[in-house]
Order: C-alpha cells, then sequence, then structure tokens
C-alpha cells in the first residue's frame, strides 16, 4: 500500500510540474517543485506558499495543490485537505489524483463523509475522463475500496454491502474484501 501511494503522490507531482512548465511558471513554483521532488517539504510549502499568494488565480490554484502535497508527505493531512479544498476553489485542474489525495486525507482526519464525496467525485471523473486522463487502475480500484470503509466507518451497512458486491464482481480475488462483505452481512 506504500508503494502506492508513493506512486500517487509522484503523479500528483508530476502532475503539478507539467502545469506549471506549460504555464511558464514562474520561480516560486518551479522551486517549489524542485523541492517536493527532492524530498524537502518545508522548503516545497515556502515556494507554494508564495505561489498561492499570486494575483493569477491559476498559479494560485497550482500553489495550493503543491501545499497540500508537501503538507500530504508531511503527515499533516488536516493541512493537507485544506489546501487542496484552496486549491479546488481557485479553480485547480480537478483529477482523479486529487480526489484520492482529498479523500485519504478525509480519512486520516476522521471526516468519512468528507472522505466519501471526494471519492466519489474522483471516481466520477473516471467515468467522465478520455482514455488519456484514465487513472492508474491501482488507484481506482483503492478508491473503491475506501469507499466501502468510508460506508463502514458512517455506519451505512447498506451502502457498504452495495459497495462490496459491486467491488467484488470486479475484483473477486480479493481476500480482505471477500472477509468484510462476511462482515457486512453479519450487519
Amino acid at each position: 500500500m506504500m508503494t502506492r501511494m508513493k506512486k500517487i503522490v509522484k503523479a500528483a507531482v508530476v502532475c503539478v510540474f507539467v502545469l506549471l512548465a506549460a504555464g511558464g511558471c514562474a520561480n516560486p513554483e518551479r522551486e517549489g517543485t524542485k523541492a517536493l521532488e527532492n524530498g524537502q517539504y518545508e522548503e516545497a510549502l515556502e515556494q507554494f506558499q508564495k505561489a498561492s499568494e499570486s494575483e493569477d488565480k491559476e498559479k494560485a490554484a497550482e500553489g495550493f495543490r503543491g501545499q497540500g502535497i508537501a503538507y500530504y508527505e508531511m503527515e499533516d493531512y488536516t493541512s493537507a485537505l485544506d489546501a487542496f479544498q484552496k486549491a479546488v476553489d481557485n479553480g485547480a485542474e480537478q483529477t482523479v489524483q486529487l480526489y484520492n489525495l482529498m479523500g485519504i486525507c478525509g480519512m486520516r482526519t476522521g471526516d468519512y463523509e468528507g472522505a466519501l464525496e471526494s471519492f466519489q467525485a474522483g471516481l466520477a471523473l473516471i467515468d467522465a475522463a478520455s482514455d488519456e486522463e484514465a487513472a492508474d487502475g491501482d488507484m481506482i480500484r483503492e478508491m473503491k475500496y475506501n469507499e466501502i470503509i468510508c460506508y463502514e466507518q458512517l455506519a451505512d451497512w447498506e451502502n457498504a454491502r452495495q459497495k462490496a458486491e459491486e467491488y467484488l464482481s470486479e475484483y473477486p480475488d480479493d481476500e480482505a474484501v471477500q472477509r468484510e462483505m462476511d462482515f457486512l452481512k453479519t450487519r
């Protein structure tokens, strides 16, 4: 699971870098991206803070997205979620990866309702995405699994069972979800 999360975060960093490079970004964005790539999260945070103060709403949005990734890497999930939400509010490109990170942050902070909304928003993007924009299969699977967990945490047993059934129809060999389904049948 940790390897998968590293892949997700790396994909998000690459997205930030590509978006900033395409937009002819200024120094703070480039420096923040370099710092993220080098694991210098405090430096990245400082640079992306400068970017988020830009009058250019697109640069500000990408500054908030970068802050979110830095906070996420520092395991400050409350601040990461806040930064990601500010990125969305400022018009950042809404991606499956962004909503997955928001969902994970929500779960880590105990906001299962918000996490569920994020996972569902990300999964809705997959349905609307072109082949080029399709998300990583492992990420999709993880988001669908996390939907089940969120419903369980919210004690919404009916929806948890339904999502588990849907999940198992796609991934029948997943023993962990098979056990979850056994549990859900008792609810």
